[in-house]
């Protein structure tokens, strides 16, 4: 596991609680040089069966911040959410969906590697 997934888990019981484990995914902050849009970001990649098998539940995205500051962007997504979007998500890789979620003010929590540029922002906590 991960130190930043470690840590995440840790940061998401405090905050929030018991979660499914199988339900969370988490991303360290990506620089803009780090990134291929040359932005800040996240990235996830969600098995879509899981999404499916849960589908009355809430997939957990777990954004670490910048250096220098602590915690994480919590996103709690209804499953169903992703489900009725699949087909606005990048899904090419092994039957999973992979999220490019901004991490700058202009376009906060909108997926950008999708076609459709899903809005993520309002299942923030």
């Amino acid at each position: 596991m991960s130190d930043t997934r470690k840590k995440a888990l840790a940061y998401l019981q405090k905050v929030v609680g018991d979660v499914p484990r199988n339900l969370v995914s988490a991303s360290k902050f990506f620089k803009s040089e780090e990134s291929w849009t040359q932005k800040e970001t996240w990235w996830f990649t969600l098995p879509i069966k899981k999404i499916k098998e849960n589908k009355k539940k809430h997939y957990y995205l777990m954004g670490a911040r910048k250096k220098g500051e602590k915690g994480f962007v919590i996103v709690e997504v209804p499953n169903s959410f992703l489900i009725a979007n699949l087909g606005g998500l990048e899904t090419r890789y092994d039957n999973k969906a992979i999220l490019h979620l901004a991490a700058y003010k202009g376009n906060w929590l909108i997926d950008e590697r999708g076609k459709n540029r899903v809005k993520f922002s309002r299942f923030e906590i």
